[in-house]
């Protein structure tokens, strides 16, 4: 059986392909095409069953990450979308929290609604907090509403109303409404999007879902109209911003749970990773062309969250907490008005791309700065399918930077790559040691295609012990997609205090959601005996104004299980803010089940280490600092580094999909898994 895992980025579409009865994995690259990002899937695809022999009939399964969501947010293309809400409240995106971004800026531009004002409309409908309702939907009031909608034009139409969360029968009238009248506009409704509390971010989750659907229905019939030639018997599964896996029906539904889908694949990788090798305790650094994703995996479990968002707009959806910055390889450096040197967050892109690449591009980047620095080889970048111009890249840094600063274009090089390491630099300590977690216990994980030539620079400042570069950095995140398991995450809004709600009251909605769990796998194609259902819950002190997340222990509840909740609560408080409470009344906020079908995890085998010293392919010249200027420098071939190879730094590996710098003082030493570990700061790998 052959499994394909197919990540999407913004530079390059990357793919990995696992024969599990061979045991062997084949990678590939090929460039992204962003107006057509099923073309650059199926280009992946043939490039992998060409590399590995492999015969298209045998792939059982497809699973791959999309940005096409994101991009729609970030690039303000979606469709015309309605929103109705109960009269009075259709007002609520713009009100929002008022919160402002930044504090001291008194010029900042709020984010536009994701619906405009002309295209929100209020209907007349009442249900309590309680769930009661207290006003049914006004059918007249309904049927103006969707004359209005057909004569704005819009594609797609958002429903969300008032206390639906707690009882959604106004909101089904509604959705039963617009589906009988406007055929062909798709409908979305909060109530099956989002059953939580607060009005604001439930109403910009399910705009936001609402608004996408068009997109991602055009992105799959586009893409099984090109799979369908290629891989006509392949199940297709989609990556979920909560790290699960979905099908493409569920994904038409659903569309908003692809917010974060391409950075989620990741934080996967890194949680497979770390469980392999025995490293429960992992921080991921993925750097692409494009941004730099970090992602934590603590214990072995990746830290989440469901206070998410995207340009401005909250999606209030559990999903895995992937910070992310406008750094990668193509982003571009630049002066500012008082000749100040910025790097990013604009990105060159696939196309034009850096001016390496030759093909139109003239604005220096952080792979141009790299390539005059030595650190990149002009004949030998993937692997030698793609050759980069030093002279271009050369002369762009000279004509930007360089000549208007009056500097060496290669000490400007230098001062490219210093700027977008103290952004990322400022990125870990804000995702680590800013949180809580010390970066003495965790190791750094470096992928993406320049992940490994930027993170040995940036581990020692920030407290790292070691940077792990797993086997193909450059296409992990593909891998991670081939370990997500599918997943449906359900949540019910329902608040009452610990000390007072009857434990069998809580076990029924419980109860609920796990029936909706089932059937959702059962729709999935999933069978009963594959199922898992993990209970978990929100809780906080009563008055607070928000939640911590705290798994529930397995079993129906009873009394003692919700007070051994209570108390799970208390520690994990005390964890997160140094501080808790144990006196102090608990309340129930929210209760909620993941449905899970389990995937079988790719069965990778250890090679044994061997006592063969490793032999550089040749050296070149790599300027690592202002002091030493270039200093010369081992290149190895990753393929030479066998289990037990070891070596010092300053040294370059270079594979096909990344190149990895170790710089002075730095030791390599090469495990049975594949990986290279970088001992950083003196300590010694493990």
């Amino acid at each position: 059986m052959i499994r394909l895992g197919v990540d999407i980025g913004g530079t390059f579409t990357d793919i990995v392909l696992i024969d599990d009865d061979a045991g062997t994995l084949t990678v590939a690259k090929v460039p992204s095409v962003p107006a057509d990002p099923a073309a650059a899937l199926v280009a992946a695809v043939r490039r992998a069953l060409e590399r590995a022999g492999a015969s298209a009939e045998h792939v059982a399964m497809l699973s791959h990450g999309t940005t096409i969501v994101t991009n729609a947010v970030l690039e303000d293309t979606l469709p015309a979308t309605a929103l109705v809400t109960t009269a009075g409240f259709r007002d609520v995106l713009e009100i929002g929290r008022h919160l402002r971004p930044d504090m001291y800026d008194l010029m900042q531009d709020k984010p536009r609604p994701l619906v405009p004002r002309e295209r929100r409309f209020g209907v007349r409908e009442r249900t309590a907090a309680d769930g009661a309702l207290l006003v049914p939907l006004d059918a007249d009031g309904a049927r103006e509403i969707l004359d209005a909608i057909r004569a704005s034009g819009a594609q797609a139409v958002a429903i969300s109303f008032l206390h639906a969360y707690a009882n959604p029968a106004n909101e089904t009238a509604m959705k039963r409404a617009v589906t009988a009248a406007l055929p062909g506009v798709l409908v979305a409704a909060s109530s099956d999007v989002c059953r939580e509390i607060r009005e604001f971010e439930r109403t910009s989750t399910v705009a936001l879902n609402a608004a996408a659907m068009p997109v991602v229905a055009r992105y799959l019939d586009a893409l099984r109209e090109r799979l369908a030639p290629v891989l006509p018997k392949t199940q297709v599964l989609l990556m979920q911003s909560n790290g699960g896996s979905m099908t493409v029906g569920a994904a038409r539904q659903a569309p908003a749970h692809l917010v974060y889908s391409g950075p989620a694949a990741g934080v996967l990788a890194c949680q497979f990773i770390g469980r392999l090798t025995g490293r429960d305790n992992v921080l991921g650094f993925d750097m692409g062309g494009t941004s730099t994703d970090i992602s934590l995996v603590y214990r072995g479990v990746p830290r989440m969250t469901t206070e998410g968002g995207i340009g401005g707009h909250p999606v209030k959806l559990p999903m895995l907490d992937v910070h992310t910055i406008g750094a990668g390889g193509g982003s571009i450096a630049w002066l500012d008005a008082g000749d100040g040197l910025h790097v990013g967050p604009r990105s060159a892109g696939a196309d034009p791309g850096p001016a390496a690449y030759g093909r139109g591009g003239t604005e220096p980047t952080v792979t141009d700065a790299n390539l005059v620095l030595g650190r990149l080889a002009p004949d030998r970048f993937l692997g030698g399918e793609m050759r980069l111009d030093r002279d271009r890249a050369l002369a762009a840094i000279t004509e930007r930077v360089a000549h208007p600063l009056g500097l060496d274009p290669v000490r400007a090089a230098w001062g490219i790559v210093r700027i977008a390491n103290a952004n990322m630099e400022r990125a870990l300590r804000v995702s680590s040691a800013e949180r809580g977690y010390d970066p003495r216990d965790f190791t750094l994980v470096a992928f993406g295609g320049a992940g490994p030539l930027h993170a040995a620079a940036l581990a020692a400042p920030v407290g790292f012990p070691w940077v792990l570069v797993p086997e193909t950095p450059g296409v992990f995140s593909a891998l991670g997609l081939l370990v997500a398991d599918i997943r449906h995450d359900l949540v019910q809004s329902f608040l009452a205090r610990t000390d007072d709600v009857p434990p069998a009251r809580v076990e029924a909605l419980f109860a609920d959601l796990e029936r909706v769990g089932h059937e959702l796998l059962a729709e999935d194609g999933v069978a009963a005996d594959r199922r898992v259902l993990q209970r978990s819950a929100d809780l906080r002190y009563v008055g607070q104004a928000y939640e911590v997340h705290v798994p529930m222990p397995a079993g129906p509840l009873d009394a003692a299980r919700l007070a051994d909740v209570t108390q799970r609560f208390h520690a994990e408080h005390q964890r997160l803010f140094a501080h808790s409470a144990a006196r102090d009344p608990v309340e129930i906020v929210s209760v909620r089940v993941a449905a899970i079908a389990p995937v079988v995890p790719p069965a990778l085998r250890e090679r044994p280490a061997t006592t063969t010293a490793p032999k550089p392919v040749t050296r070149r010249p790599v300027f690592f600092d202002e002091l030493d200027g270039f200093a010369d420098c081992r290149v190895f071939d990753r393929r030479d580094l066998g289990p037990g190879a070891r070596f010092a730094g300053p040294a370059i590996v270079e594979q096909m999909d990344s190149t990895t710098v170790v710089h002075p003082g730095q030791v390599v030493i090469a495990d049975g898994w594949g990986n290279l570990l970088v001992a950083v700061g003196g300590h010694t790998p493990a």
